[in-house]
């Protein structure tokens, strides 16, 4: 996953999160808005259940209590009493039926039927003056029909000579009650345990509370209450007795306002939808745009080729797959590049990079030719290991024609390729290497020609990779060391200065020589930090010779182009003299010609800075470089130190090395600079460049390269040639 995919991956998140909150937060409240309103409404039309039904009881007890009133005046006259009955019964829908019951429990009805009463109860309470409601019973006329009978004492002078009784079927003035009710919900009238009113034919009271049982044992804890039947989905029931002992019971399940929560999830649901989609849109939209700008990091911009990534991971995985058929990699290079860009300009160099990219893809296919560098390219070949040279011969040939790029004439190309054989325990990296190895071999022998990768070369390959892979922490590893190889004055037949040499001891790799990693130092820029640590060192080690008493010697240090040419070196340098105290007039540093034809003018402006440092510096190999003597006249060297060439060659080359030396020396003296001779390695070569003039020697005549315990010994030595 890439850094921008996890930006967006987790914007994605944090919004993704805050819009579940908020729909969380939306439904939360939205559930508990209904839940208190429907809550509320189900209570406020329980309790006008309960007050219609109370209203009706009281009603109809006044109602019983005038006619009782009236009735003592009719009592000895049956027939009035009869027809007095009779209109006041149809007068009054609410009641079934109107009685009297004598003092001998019998009841005259005003249809003018006799019989026993049934609710003696009731008949004895109200005959000892109070107000009774029976219990539920059917009606004698009409047995479907279940009802209460409400009775009231008859009074004559004071005394009850009998009761009117008013039969009421509490499920239809309920119904009414119901009808005229507008706040929703469904309602039950219940007494004794028994359900006597709904109003709903098709929602029974069991239906919603399958365990009754439980029910009723908590109606008769408490007279009033609410039972959340399911909270979350705001179905509630709500229950009261009324004073006559009747149980309204209120459920919310028709209650319209608990479709908002249906419709509130409904909503939030679609929201959540909508920004699911969304995530999974963005989601793939990103990976798509991922995919595609890593399709486009992976190819070439100018040849539309595959680029060194794209080959990677190819090579990688026909590794992985393990595939019996094996590859060879062709790492393919323009010859002279370099002057075909100097001479026809960059534009026409890049015309002909497309040109030779469209030939090897037109030739062997575009999936499989990379383009890997700057004039390089790349084919992956499946062959088995076998036709490695003509497929190789056959690329050449396709080089034959010259290619058109817009000019007066054509353009001839020569390519050189070198070629690697895949196997198993390979990695893509080192296969890339190995060809370019042999890529460079082909061109330094000639170019237009090509080169296979052998196993003793890969064997040298795979070494220089192991000490550039090691040298990366040799520093921090204290793998790095110095030595230190004495300079002789032979005017003053002593040593009077010391060269610093860098070696390198590996726990990998053993003693690694300096030809082998300071090429690689120079590469990879190591060359700066370690550059640095050695002039630490070597003036840390000038501070403490001087401290045991040893002040008439100077060690040169060897400074690299990039050290040179580097933009912080001479504060570098400064802030190293400041924090060792080292004398900077004891401090040599020696330069290649190599490194000041590189940016003379630059190169100018640091040596002088050096010198009015205090530190002295000296021309290295003098005389191998075709502009030294313009060298010597632009630039403040205090020394010239001549090539070990020269030295060597003095008594082969009939007096040719000679000559130049004495020329050589001659100039340096004239020019006030010091001049050290290098390789001196016999007492002969001592003496005849004494002959000539040279102020001091370097060689294993006088030492080898030794360390700095052993170098401090070489200073008290004051009889080097007896």
């Amino acid at each position: 996953m890439t850094k921008r995919q996890l930006v967006i991956y987790s914007c994605l998140t944090v919004v993704f999160v805050c819009i579940v909150a908020l729909i969380s937060a939306n439904f939360i409240s939205t559930k508990k808005y209904v839940q208190d309103s429907v809550q509320r409404e189900t209570k406020e039309l329980l309790s006008n259940f309960v007050a219609e039904t109370n209203r009706f009881s009281y009603e109809r007890i006044v109602e019983l209590e005038l006619i009782a009133d009236y009735l003592p005046t009719l009592m000895e006259e049956r027939q009035e009493l009869l027809t007095y009955l009779h209109r006041q019964n149809e007068k009054m829908p609410f009641f079934a039926g109107l009685g009297i019951i004598d003092k001998n429990g019998i009841i005259l009805a005003s249809d003018g039927s006799e019989f026993k009463v049934q609710q003696e109860q009731s008949y004895r309470k109200a005959m000892r003056g109070e107000i009774a409601f029976s219990d539920v019973f059917r009606l004698r006329q009409d047995p479907t029909q279940k009802v209460i009978a409400i009775s009231v004492p008859i009074y004559r002078d004071g005394k009850a000579i009998g009761v009117l009784s008013g039969v009421v079927n509490m499920s239809n003035i309920f119904g009414e009650i119901a009808k005229e009710s507008h706040l929703p919900g469904l309602v039950f009238l219940v007494k004794n345990e028994e359900v006597f009113f709904s109003s709903s034919d098709q929602m029974q009271l069991t239906d919603i509370i399958p365990d009754f049982d439980s029910f009723f044992s908590v109606l008769h804890e408490q007279s009033s209450g609410s039972i959340d039947v399911n909270r979350r989905t705001a179905h509630f029931l709500s229950y009261e007795k009324t004073w006559n002992d009747w149980i309204v019971v209120v459920d919310s399940e028709t209650n319209p306002d608990r479709e908002q929560l249906d419709e509130a999830l409904w909503q939030n649901g679609l929201v959540l939808f909508i920004a699911v989609f969304v995530v999974i849109v963005v989601v793939f939209y990103v990976n798509h745009i991922e995919r595609e700008e890593r399709n486009r990091v992976k190819r070439d911009l100018l040849t539309g080729l595959g680029n060194r990534l794209r080959l990677e991971e190819d090579i990688d995985t026909g590794l992985r797959a393990g595939k019996e058929q094996g590859f060879s990699l062709f790492l393919i290079s323009i010859d002279r590049f370099a002057e075909l860009n100097e001479r026809f300009g960059y534009h026409i160099g890049e015309r002909i990079v497309y040109w030779v990219g469209r030939k090897l893809a037109g030739f062997i296919g575009k999936d499989q030719v990379y383009r890997i560098g700057e004039d390089q390219f790349a084919i992956v070949r499946y062959m088995n290991g076998t036709g490695e040279g003509p497929f190789a011969s056959q690329l050449m040939e396709l080089m034959n024609a010259p290619i058109d790029v817009g000019m007066e004439t054509p353009v001839w190309v020569a390519i050189s390729i070198g070629i690697r054989q895949g196997a198993q325990g390979d990695n893509a990296s080192e296969l890339i290497q190995d060809a370019a190895h042999a890529n460079q071999e082909a061109q330094k022998a000639g170019g237009a020609q090509y080169i296979c990768m052998t196993s003793e070369f890969s064997e040298v390959c795979a070494h220089r990779r192991q000490v550039a892979l090691q040298l990366e922490t040799a520093l921090q590893r204290n793998e790095l060391y110095i030595v230190y190889q004495p300079i002789y004055s032979v005017t003053l037949n002593k040593v009077v200065s010391f060269e610093s040499l860098m070696r390198w001891r590996s726990p990998v790799l053993g003693e690694v020589g300096p030809m082998e990693f300071i090429p690689y130092m120079e590469e990879s820029d190591l060359i700066i930090p370690v550059g640095n640590w050695l002039i630490r060192k070597v003036a840390k080690q000038v501070v403490e010779w001087k401290e045991k008493g040893f002040d008439y010697f100077t060690i040169t240090v060897n400074i690299s182009v990039k050290q040179l040419l580097h933009p912080t070196f001479l504060q570098d340098v400064s802030r190293i003299i400041r924090e060792t105290n080292v004398d900077p007039t004891q401090l040599v540093f020696e330069l290649t010609e190599s490194v000041v034809v590189e940016n003379i003018k630059m190169a100018k402006e640091v040596i002088s800075t050096l010198n009015r440092m205090g530190i002295q510096t000296a021309l290295d190999d003098f005389g191998t470089g075709y502009s030294s003597l313009s060298i010597l006249k632009m630039l403040p060297f205090q020394f010239v130190k001549i090539d070990r060439a020269f030295v060597r060659e003095m008594e082969t080359d009939n007096g040719l090395s000679i000559t130049v030396l004495r020329g050589v020396i001659g100039i340096a003296k004239e020019l006030g600079l010091g001049t050290i001779a290098e390789g001196v390695e016999t007492l002969e070569q001592l003496r005849s460049l004494e002959k000539l003039g040279a102020e001091r020697i370097q060689g294993y005549f006088i030492s080898r390269p030794i360390p700095p315990e052993d170098a401090i010994r070489t200073l008290e030595k004051n009889d080097w040639l007896s």
